[in-house]
């Protein structure tokens, strides 16, 4: 059954959406990137709350197909510290970073939620682990904004940096002896990840974005959002001004332990618009642009569009693939997120549960009158069973186990010499014992622990001289009698019965 993953990201001047589906075998596909213009002032400041520009961009989207929803924290609201462990198990690290990561960080005035990526080991083995933190209090604001005036409640709040190892792993065919950098522009921050092929070793952001380039290259007040656009489409020359971001991006490629290691280029959001990004990176350190293929068709959204929106298609596909994913949604914002999906759902929970309640108690109702009956049924049949097995006056105590005992004796008393000869074994000779030839037909057989009786038909006198001769060579019969042997008027056939007396364990 195919659901939707929605990844939103906003800025001060715009905000984005893409919509994935996906379906069986975790196969996904672009179905749709949405982007809205917001409005700002004089210094491109927003003139109303992000929550209510992603309320009015996500009306062109159907209600049905906001499914998972994935959200980014402004990196200014996250802190990065790396850490060292000599262990590589998920559960002991998250277990235990916490409290180091406190000391590490600045004098905060409430509680901290921190997550990690997985950088690695070095030569040592050592882990090498990346750290994120944000305020509780940021998290829950963002959350409750959202919600509120929105109308959606994110599953996952998310590092815009590690989100794009999400993008970057399902959208292109990473090269194992290549690594990339993915480097995306944002309006107030620039966020980094670097992989080698598909394993991850750096994610980090910067503040300095478009933001900062902006009103340089257009003037100290904001230009309209159609004009920004446009510029944005035709491509603007930064020059000297990216000297602060090729800086920060040499000084965090310095930090990766890959000596003499050469880097692909993969610009995304606003470094798509900067026409001479390509020649700083390549001369002020030798990286080159390799953006990788892409990845078998996923939609019909080009690859420029992904590019250019590659933060929300990287927010979309972290809410089908959890790889080195970040959520800052832990804890007592996790338990609350599912309290407020309770409340709102409390009315048809509260029939179904009702209803539930109702159909079990009529259930084991039904049950227990249906035992009971079943259960007398039983009892009746074992006692008539009981009482034509067992000996005249016997008690019934535990009617199983008696009866399991009188068969044991039964078979102990009724079997020949040293016990071996069974009832059934003796019907068995008996019929194996009288020639086939010979007409006959045995109505009842007795056999108790001192004798067998027969009685049955047979077509002639002769027939039953020579029924007694048979059955006088079995081993366990000392002797056979005639009783009786008369003829029927109905039918003209001989009615019989003989008598074999059992040789004794003695003999």
């Amino acid at each position: 059954m195919a659901r939707y993953s929605l990844g939103i990201y906003w800025d001060n001047v715009s905000v984005h959406a893409c919509l994935i589906r996906t379906g069986i075998a975790a196969e996904f596909s672009l179905e749709k990137i949405i982007g809205m213009p917001r409005e700002y002032g004089e210094h491109y400041e927003p003139l109303h709350p992000a929550e209510e520009d992603i309320a009015a961009l996500l009306k062109e989207l159907p209600v049905d197909a906001l499914g998972s929803v994935a959200v980014g924290m402004p990196e200014r609201e996250i802190m990065h510290r790396s850490l060292m462990r000599p262990f590589g198990d998920r559960k002991k690290i998250a277990q235990t970073i916490a409290p180091e990561v406190e000391t590490l960080l600045p004098v905060l005035d409430g509680q901290i939620i921190v997550d990690y990526v997985l950088l690695g080991r070095d030569e040592a083995g050592l882990h090498h682990i990346e750290t994120l933190s944000s305020r509780h209090a940021s998290v829950q604001a963002l959350i409750s904004g959202l919600n509120e005036k929105a109308g959606i409640d994110p599953e996952i709040v998310d590092s815009p940096s590690a989100a794009i190892l999400a993008g970057a792993r399902n959208i292109f065919s990473l090269a194992d002896d290549t690594t990339y950098l993915f480097l995306h522009m944002g309006w107030d921050d620039t966020s980094l990840a670097v992989l080698q092929g598909t394993a991850v070793k750096h994610i980090g952001a910067f503040p300095y974005g478009f933001g900062k380039i902006a009103p340089r290259l257009f003037g100290s007040s904001a230009i309209p959002a159609p004009e920004l656009e446009k510029k944005l489409e035709q491509g603007v020359e930064a020059g000297e001004l990216l000297d602060t971001c090729v800086r920060e991006v040499l000084i965090a490629l310095s930090r990766i332990d890959s000596p003499g290691q050469s880097f692909a280029l993969v610009p995304t959001g606003y470094a798509r618009s900067i026409t001479d990004l390509a020649q700083r990176f390549k001369t002020s350190a030798d990286i080159l642009p390799g953006v990788p293929d892409r990845d078998e068709d996923k939609g019909g959204v080009s690859m420029d569009e992904v590019l250019d929106h590659f933060m929300p298609v990287s927010l979309a596909l972290r809410g089908i693939d959890g790889a080195d994913g970040v959520n800052f949604r832990k804890g007592e914002l996790a338990y609350t997120r599912k309290i407020e999906w309770l409340k709102g759902h409390a009315g048809a929970w509260g029939k179904i549960a009702v209803a539930f309640v109702v159909l079990c108690v009529l259930g084991l109702g039904i049950d227990l009158f249906t035992n009971a009956r079943i259960n007398g049924e039983l009892t009746r049949r074992i006692q008539a069973e009981f009482g034509s097995v067992m000996p005249a006056g016997t008690p019934m105590v535990d009617p199983v186990r008696q009866l399991e005992q009188h068969l044991s004796r039964i078979t102990s008393k009724n079997g020949g010499p040293g016990g071996k000869d069974t009832p059934l074994e003796i019907i068995r000779d008996v019929s194996a014992g009288i020639p086939r030839n010979i007409d006959v037909l045995v109505d009842n057989i007795l056999i108790d622990e001192n004798s067998i009786m027969i009685s049955g038909t047979a077509k002639s006198y002769e027939n039953v001289e020579r029924i007694k001769a048979s059955l006088s060579s079995l081993p366990y019969v000392a002797e056979v009698k005639i009783v009786s042997a008369n003829v029927d008027k109905l039918d003209q056939r001989v009615r019989l019965k003989l008598v074999c007396t059992r040789k004794s364990s003695a003999t």
